[in-house]
Order: structure tokens, then sequence, then C-alpha cells
């Protein structure tokens, strides 16, 4: 399964050299884990990066007892705590798998060491960093300008089948309206379809 699974990434992301992949191969870890566990906890320091195969996660923060999504990773995506695994900080996150998912786990440091020993996995890490920012930084700009509609429809365009992975929920507190309004929203596009 390892081989399919770096298989994916270097498709999705960047080709690597069968040196670089044999040595990271060596420092990854499989994980097959239930829906609902928590890869992060919030305040505790974390150094992982997620890569998820099959099966998705969402990342949130606790604020007042509530819960506010502000990152989903599904099949062939990375999700990590940012905080922690950038700024070696305890995580402003908790990250959650939203469904029986089967990821692969890295150590920062291990990755860092192949970066530095690999030209080719430095430019896949880019990459990924650069995909991660980018989809970060849109949903900042959409929750400042887009309407609640606007924001919804641009979540379904990034992620089409994202109502059969998620609750409701959470994607109303990721789009940042109520999950009231996302019930008109959705009353809207689709009329009586739902």
């Amino acid at each position: 399964m390892l081989n399919e699974i770096i298989r994916k990434i270097t498709e999705e992301y960047s080709v690597l050299s069968k040196e670089t992949i044999d040595d990271w191969k060596e420092n990854s870890k499989i994980l097959e884990l239930k829906k609902g566990t928590q890869l992060v906890k919030e305040e505790k320091f974390t150094n992982k990066l997620y890569f998820i195969y099959k099966g998705s996660a969402k990342a949130y923060h606790l604020k007042d007892g509530k819960l506010v999504t502000d990152w989903f990773a599904f099949d062939n995506q990375f999700i990590c705590a940012i905080t922690g695994y950038f700024l070696k900080a305890p995580s402003e996150h908790c990250i959650e798998l939203t469904e029986d998912s089967i990821i692969l786990e890295f150590e920062r440091e291990k990755l860092t060491e192949l970066s530095n020993q690999y030209h080719d996995f430095e430019r896949l890490s880019r990459k990924v960093i650069t995909r991660i920012m980018l989809q970060l930084q849109q949903r900042v700009v959409y929750l400042q300008f887009a309407t609640a509609i606007e924001r919804y429809e641009f979540l379904l365009k990034q992620f089409p089948e994202i109502e059969s992975h998620i609750s409701l929920g959470d994607i109303a507190s990721y789009i940042g309206i109520t999950q009231e309004t996302l019930s008109r929203v959705r009353t809207k596009k689709y009329g009586d379809l739902i």
C-alpha cells in the first residue's frame, strides 16, 4: 500500500527519483484510523504532517465551547497543525478524522532531512506547502468578500462531494455562517431537491 500512496503523491505533486522514494518509505508510517480519531489536540505540540490517502479530516478551533472549522482535507490532500509544524509551538487546532481513513504520517524532522538531501523532495515539499497556503488564502478572501451563497458555491467547486463526507454544521462553520443560513442557501440553490 505504501508504494501506491507514494505514487499518488508524486502524480499529484511532483516526480521523485527511486532513491528519494526508497529513503522516504523508510521514514513514513501508514495509519488506518476510525472516524472521530483526533490526530492533533489543541494546545498539544505536534510535528507531524498527514497525507489523507482515503478518507477525510477537519481542522478546527474551540472558541467559547463552540467548534469553528477552518480546514478540510480529503483523498490525496495534506493537513497539519500549522503552528506546531512550522513554528514548533503548541497547536491552535484540533485535527479530527471525519470518516474512517487511511493516512500517511510524516515527522517534520525527517521531511527536513529528506529535503536537505534530495532536491526533488525539496521541490515536492514546496509544491505541497504552496497548495496548502493557496487553499487557506482563498478561504480568507471568500470569507471577507463573498456572500453566503457565493461562499457555499465556491466550497462546492473546491470540494464537489463535500456533503457526503462532512456534516452540514461543519460546512456552515467553515464558510462562516450559521447552519440555519446554510439551510436557506441550500434551499435557494437546490429548491425542492433537498
